[in-house]
Order: structure tokens, then sequence, then C-alpha cells
């Protein structure tokens, strides 16, 4: 695996990479602390955390940045309030509700209780679900407040998905506040910048909310991550697909701390070569005209460990 990136090892590599793990396990020593912790717990200890997660994630975690992999996540929502995208398989049947403010209070001090002392070495926050920023912005203060409160400040702070046009209007003053409130980094579901392709993959073909966001963020210091799919258009459009994307991302001031994921597109879980083929031009043309890092991604290998 590098990064998000997954790719074959040649066989001596692999035979490499398996004789550092088989070492890895034959140096562990037996009377390690935590291996003997673990070995004093019964099947009700274990249930007792399988029940807690479940209370905690009522909503599975089904998703999130790569980038972001390492962080605790928080749920100031569940569900998404767009519903509408035709490639969704993680919340086509999860209608948006926000958690009140005793809800949101309850969940962070079940998350204190689920990670115990892993939450001081987690390395930041994501909060859920699909888009936050659909919050008030009184709302949206109140949960990045409580989370500095109740758990403290994280190295690499706190990010989130947003979707411009389900989000809660703001001016420039009140991105800043969010900044300086503790939020990092945005994650928008572009898909494509072709905004006819955009329509038909169930999302507003209008772009000009997108733009708005991303550099209203970018002002406040906010940094910016882009998924674009890949493998959406037929294959004889896929030149027309670059322009129209290349032309809308040449609109966003997006910088050296920002990410673009090219993510191709999974059809009954599988991934086809063309989505993939297309994830590289994408990828060789892009690296050339944004300072933006550029990161291959497929989100069907994400999986959601304490």
């Amino acid at each position: 695996m590098l990064g998000a990136e997954a790719r074959l090892l040649p066989s001596n590599e692999r035979e490499k990479v398996l004789g550092e793990y088989q070492g890895w396990i034959r140096n562990i020593d037996a009377d390690d602390e935590v291996i003997w912790a673990s070995q004093q717990l019964t099947n009700k200890d274990y249930k007792d955390v399988v029940d807690l997660y479940r209370k905690v994630y009522p909503e599975e975690v089904t998703i999130l940045p790569p980038d972001r992999y390492g962080d605790i996540v928080i749920m100031s929502s569940i569900g998404c309030p767009n519903r509408q995208c035709t490639f969704c398989v993680f919340y086509k049947d999860k209608p948006y509700k926000v958690l009140n403010e005793q809800m949101f209070a309850r969940h962070l001090s079940d998350v204190k209780k689920l990670y115990g002392s892993k939450v001081n070495s987690s390395p930041g926050v994501f909060l859920g679900s699909a888009n936050a920023m659909a919050l008030s912005q009184r709302r949206l203060m109140y949960c990045l407040a409580l989370i500095k409160e109740k758990l403290g400040t994280f190295k690499r702070e706190v990010g989130t998905f947003a979707d411009p046009d389900f989000s809660s209007k703001r001016t420039e003053a009140q991105w800043c506040e969010l900044r300086e409130s503790g939020l990092c980094q945005l994650v928008i579901g572009l898909e494509t910048g072709w905004g006819a392709l955009r329509a038909r993959l169930g999302k507003s073909g209008d772009l000009n909310r997108c733009r708005n966001m991303v550099n209203c963020a970018k002002r406040a210091g906010i940094n910016i991550g882009l998924t674009l799919l890949t493998g959406a258009a037929p294959w004889e459009l896929r030149k027309e697909n670059l322009k129209q994307t290349l032309i809308t991302l040449e609109s966003l001031a997006l910088s050296g701390g920002d990410l673009i994921y090219l993510s191709p597109l999974s059809k009954n879980g599988f991934v086809d070569d063309a989505a993939l083929e297309e994830q590289s031009e994408m990828k060789a043309v892009m690296m050339t005209m944004t300072d933006a890092k550029v990161v291959p991604y497929q989100m069907q290998r994400f999986q959601y460990f304490m």
C-alpha cells in the first residue's frame, strides 16, 4: 500500500515484506503490557466494547478521506441532506438528522469512554457524517467548542465533508471564525468539473456555489480536499470531461496544502480498467497544472478501525 494507492508488489518485494512481518510477529514480547491486558479480557468485555461502539456510531463510519484515516470520528449529524447521487452506496437510505446539543454532548462523553487514552494520541478529529457544513454557524461553532473542551486539541485539528449545495451560507468573517476554532479542512465531492455530467450524477450542474465555498474557505486559511470520479464519463467524452474539469480547477484558489482525490467509479463492487486508465490519465495532466497534491484513492478499500 502506497498512501491511498494500492499496487501489486514484485515477488521479491512481497517476500521482503512478508519476512519483515513474520520477524515482527516473532519478536513480540509475550509479557508485553498490551498483550497481557488483552489476555485478561473476557467475552463479556469484548461484547461491552461492541455495544458501546454501536451506541457511539449507530450509523456506521462508511468513508473518510485517505489522509484522515487515523482521526477520531465525531458525529454532529447523521445521514446526508442530498441522497440523490447516482453512484452513492453510503447514504441513500439515511435521512439527514442533526444531533441536538444534549445528544452531541452525550455523544462526546461516549466517545471518551470508548477510546479512553487513545483520544490523547489521535492525530485529529473528523466531524461527520456526510455534510457537517449543513449545520448553522451557531451549531457548528458549539460543536467545535465542545470538542475542544471535552477532548482537547489535535495536531491536525478538525476536518469534515462539505456539500456546497446543501450547506449554510457564511460570511467571510464566519469562515475565519471557523478556522480560528479549529476547522482546518473541507472535503468536497466535486466528482467532475463538467456541470452537465455532474447533474447526471445527481449533483447540481451549477458549480458557482462550489467555487464560492472553496475560495471563501481558502481565504480563511482552510485547506480543501476535492474528490473527482474517474470512469463516470463515457469513453468518447473523457477528453471533454478532463477539459471542463481543468477549467473548473483553474477557477479555484488551490495551493500546496490542498488535495485532489482521484477515485475510480465502482460498479457492483468492481472497478473496471477504463476507470483506472482515466485515473492515470487525469493524474498525469493535473500534476502539471495545479499546486494541489493529486492522489489516487479507491474508497471501497476503506475500513474504520479504532
